[in-house]
C-alpha cells in the first residue's frame, strides 16, 4: 500500500526531504523576484515604481553599504532604467529577470548577499 507524504512519520518525511532536496519557501523566493526576503533591502511594487516615492525609496537603497544587486522584472524594465543607471553609477550589479512563476506584483528588489535587518519594505505596504 502506498502511504501520501502527509500520512508518513517524521523520520519518513525527513529522509524523502533529504533525499529529494525540499526547498521550503519556494513561493518567498518567487515573490522577491528570485531572493529570500532575509536579503531584501528593499522593494517596489509596479505601482510604486511609476512614483516619485517609489524611485526615490530605491535610489536611497541603492545607497545602503550592503547593497549587491538590483534585480528587476523584465515587464518592469523601461521604467526602471533610472535606477539602473543609478545602480552602474554607484557599481552596484543589477539583473533583468523574467520567470512565468514569479508571484505578486514585485517590480524591483534591491539585494543583499547576506541577510539583513529590514522589518518592512515598500512593497509591503
Amino acid at each position: 500500500m502506498v502511504r501520501k507524504f502527509s500520512d508518513k512519520s517524521e523520520l519518513e518525511k525527513t529522509l524523502i526531504a533529504g533525499i529529494n532536496g525540499v526547498e521550503l519557501q519556494r513561493d518567498e523566493k518567487r515573490r522577491y523576484l528570485g531572493h529570500f526576503r532575509e536579503r531584501v533591502i528593499q522593494a517596489v511594487t509596479f505601482d510604486q515604481l511609476r512614483t516619485a516615492k517609489g524611485l526615490n525609496a530605491m535610489k536611497q537603497a541603492l545607497k545602503h553599504h550592503k547593497a549587491a544587486e538590483l534585480v528587476v522584472r523584465n515587464k518592469a524594465r523601461t521604467q526602471a532604467m533610472p535606477l539602473i543607471v543609478e545602480a552602474q553609477r554607484l557599481g552596484v550589479d543589477f539583473t533583468v529577470v523574467s520567470n512565468p512563476q514569479f508571484i505578486g506584483d514585485v517590480a524591483v528588489a534591491l539585494v543583499a548577499r547576506e541577510a539583513v535587518d529590514v522589518p518592512r519594505l515598500m512593497s509591503e505596504e
